[in-house]
């Protein structure tokens, strides 16, 4: 075999074999978000952080919102600058096991570069997608996060 054969092949096998790691190491990432039908919960919202349980009909549309957007959601790729507005602890089940999920919502109250932003997270922290929605589509968890009763203070 000549030297230039020789270095071509293994160029290609570098160069092919280095992509390949890329992509396997990346892939997980692009993978359709599956979430778990949702079967209680409860939000915490406002300056305050105060609590109440989700109802039934919160619950249901949370459930009907995850079916209509499984894809997007990236890993978090900066630190985002507060704890966010609303924070939602979810229960459901996935194949017949729990599966606690917590969303945190960015309405634009507490930072406004990240409005209609969403944190999917399990509990311990360890798997953090993100994704950013319009108008439109932020509306129901907007609506949920908007719903809280809290004192809103007026312009100065």
């Amino acid at each position: 075999m000549r030297k230039e054969t020789a270095f071509i092949i293994t160029f290609l096998v570098f160069t092919i074999g280095t992509a390949l790691v890329i992509w396997m190491a990346a892939l997980p990432n692009f993978v359709a978000v599956k979430f778990p039908e949702v079967t209680s919960g409860k939000i915490v919202a406002g300056p305050m952080r105060q609590s109440r349980p989700l109802t039934q009909d919160e619950v249901a549309m949370l459930n009907d919102w995850f079916r209509r957007h499984p894809g997007g959601w990236g890993p978090l790729s900066q630190t985002p600058p507060s704890s966010g507005d609303a924070r939602v602890e979810l229960e459901g089940t996935t194949d017949g096991h729990a599966d606690p999920i917590v969303l945190t919502l960015w309405t634009g109250i507490s930072a406004a570069d990240w409005n209609n932003t969403v944190f999917l997270e399990s509990p311990d922290g360890s798997k953090v997608r993100t994704e950013s929605f319009s108008d439109t589509d932020f509306a129901p968890l907007r609506k949920l996060a908007d719903g809280q009763v809290f004192p809103r203070s007026a312009f100065p």
